[in-house]
């Protein structure tokens, strides 16, 4: 905030929320992917002990300058072991990134923005920020859930129809079976 303040400019914080990258993450992996993540995740709860001090130091130099090697080795293996993830976690985040930032000057009138990224995005909101992305904020947020709920059906959000279209045929059927067995 105070480094904003120094030079006349707007903080923005500005990343998309957890929910849509995640979301966006998980849409994106192929079920070979997924499964694969899930053992990752796995083995990772299994090996948890000795190794978390190593990890959080191999962590806190690659968040530094000088760890910058060690940043691009992970994003590197990150792209060679599930490359559908590199997209929503990476590349689509600096896109947005930038356009909160843009946007932010565009509605507030300011010719300077501060904006807070983490290492890994800086390189590519700076690469994001000479491009032309207009266009792409309701595409950078938009995911297949999202997109059913604002599809209607009587006035109803399409997957709360569904739902309920379901329920009631559940219902009826279970109705039906108890009808017959208590005639």
């Amino acid at each position: 905030r105070q480094a904003a303040e120094d030079v006349g400019a707007q903080l923005v914080l500005g990343d998309r929320p957890l929910e849509i990258t995640l979301e966006r993450a998980w849409e994106l992996l192929t079920w070979k992917e997924k499964t694969d993540l899930f053992n990752l995740i796995r083995q990772g709860w299994r090996s948890r002990g000795d190794d978390d001090a190593e990890m959080l130091k191999t962590v806190d130099v690659a968040l530094t300058q000088e760890g910058q090697d060690i940043l691009q080795q992970y994003e590197g293996m990150l792209q060679a072991y599930m490359p559908n993830l590199m997209i929503p976690l990476i590349q689509e985040r600096d896109i947005f990134l930038s356009l909160s930032m843009k946007s932010s000057m565009a509605v507030n009138g300011c010719k300077r923005v501060v904006g807070v990224v983490g290492r890994a995005h800086l390189d590519g909101v700076m690469q994001a920020l000479s491009e032309d992305h207009s266009g792409k904020f309701k595409l950078l947020t938009r995911t297949r859930r999202r997109a059913a709920m604002k599809e209607k059906i009587f006035g109803i959000s399409k997957p709360l129809a569904q739902r309920l279209a379901f329920d009631a045929a559940v219902a009826a059927a279970g109705y039906a079976w108890w009808r017959t067995q208590n005639n």
